[in-house]
């Protein structure tokens, strides 16, 4: 991109600093809230359900309400590739077929309101996006803001909780196998999914400090990070992280990093793999993946071919609330998001989801032409998305802040700024 000077227009120069931090401010404390929206914040159910809604609702019209609170927001985004429209327009087929399934679903009741949430999930995902655009013109800079705005984001999240768990172990520590394994989550978020949360803060912070001067600050915060992950005890986020540390270690790791970190994994490996991995030397539930596999050969045995074309409906596996499998427990989800979607939605809604994540993919790799730091960071971001979707209720299942970052990474791709400068 050509950015001589005198080519820019004064009516597409950018916010001043000041607007600009004023922005990243609201950004971040938007992020912090709309994440904190997904936790069960009350053993009241009425409560909770307020707060997860109601919160949710209001942080995205006060997203959408920013550009009369912060001055200067003078940029709007242009769609000047269609095809790069092409991930979020996918994205609205699959909700779409999500409402139509509604005139078959085996719950109305349940399919609506997990539509609803997904359908505001994009609206909100769509504007905070949006917002993005007004971040540090160039567009390395604007793309390591917003790794900043993520970890910042997380990092609120996170400590709050470990601060938590020592204040009130009982509601922010679960217990498991008898008592002997404390897993940091609790019953204020699952603890896999509260791990998946981190990597995907770390992902950030590690985008942040790999463009940026490293500060003792950001270490010790990295090192909050990781302890809190292990805290977890998630199996699915440390294999996460692990990726994702030899995702930016390829990319950014000098030779010396490398060995240093490869001989720290070698010294402190056996210990993780023993603590998070056996948890109590239970090989078995290893092996079976907590119960999983004999789980997911029940549903595809049994549920997938009763309904293979168009499936349960949206949201749903079974024609009852749970499914009784015959070899393991009774589960309302699969905790596969793909195997959710083959039960949910059929032949048809599993085809459209893979054909709207190759989309992305594709776009990912095509933002590379106008942006050379957005795209690593939206592949660092789906190594946790990705892994969690494997055991959890991912980017495709019931309604959780893994599917807001997902969103994020199509509407990143989707929405195109106008150019400051000429060709």
């Amino acid at each position: 991109m050509n950015t001589f000077k005198e080519h820019i227009d004064p009516n597409e120069i950018g916010p001043s600093d000041k607007a600009q931090k004023a922005l990243f401010i609201w950004l971040v404390i938007i992020l912090a809230i709309r994440i904190s929206t997904y936790f069960m914040v009350s053993e009241s159910v009425v409560i909770t359900r307020i707060y997860k809604f109601g919160g949710r609702i209001l942080i995205t019209i006060l997203t959408f309400y920013l550009p009369y609170l912060v001055k200067e927001l003078r940029i709007h985004p242009d769609f000047t590739k269609v095809r790069q429209l092409l991930p979020p327009l996918f994205y609205g087929v699959y909700l779409w077929l999500g409402a139509a399934s509604l005139a078959w679903t085996s719950s109305f009741e349940v399919s609506f309101l997990q539509l609803f949430m997904d359908i505001e999930t994009m609206v909100f995902a769509f504007a905070f996006m949006k917002m993005c655009l007004y971040l540090p013109h160039e567009d390395e800079g604007s793309a390591i803001t917003f790794a900043r705005v993520l970890w910042i984001g997380a990092f609120i999240n996170v400590l709050g909780i470990l601060i938590g768990s020592i204040v009130n172990p009982d509601t922010f520590m679960r217990s498991t196998h008898g008592g002997n394994v404390s897993r940091l989550g609790g019953f204020f978020i699952n603890p896999n999914e509260l791990g998946m949360l981190i990597v995907v803060g770390l992902a950030g912070l590690g985008m942040d400090i790999s463009h940026q001067k490293p500060t003792y600050a950001k270490a010790f915060i990295g090192i909050i990070l990781l302890y809190s992950l292990f805290l977890t005890s998630s199996r699915s986020s440390m294999i996460s992280f692990v990726l994702l540390s030899g995702y930016y270690l390829l990319k950014y790791g000098k030779k010396e990093i490398i060995i240093a970190a490869i001989m720290l994994g070698i010294f402190i490996g056996p210990f993780v793999f023993n603590e998070v991995f056996l948890k109590e030397g239970d090989v078995e539930e290893v092996s079976n993946m907590t119960g999983r596999l004999p789980f997911w050969e029940d549903l595809i045995v049994y549920n997938v071919p009763r309904k293979p074309l168009l499936g349960y409906g949206f949201m749903r596996i079974d024609e009852l609330d749970k499914f009784a499998a015959v070899h393991s427990y009774a589960g309302a989800m699969p905790h596969n998001t793909f195997l959710q979607v083959l039960l949910n939605l059929g032949l048809l809604g599993i085809s459209i989801i893979l054909i709207q994540m190759a989309l992305t993919i594709r776009g990912i790799f095509k933002l590379r032409l106008s942006n050379s730091v957005l795209p690593i960071l939206f592949f660092a971001m789906l190594i946790p998305l990705i892994i969690n979707s494997l055991t959890e209720f991912g980017i495709w299942g019931e309604t959780n802040y893994g599917i807001m970052f997902y969103l994020f990474i199509i509407w990143g791709v989707g929405l195109q700024r106008k150019r400051i400068y000429g060709q």
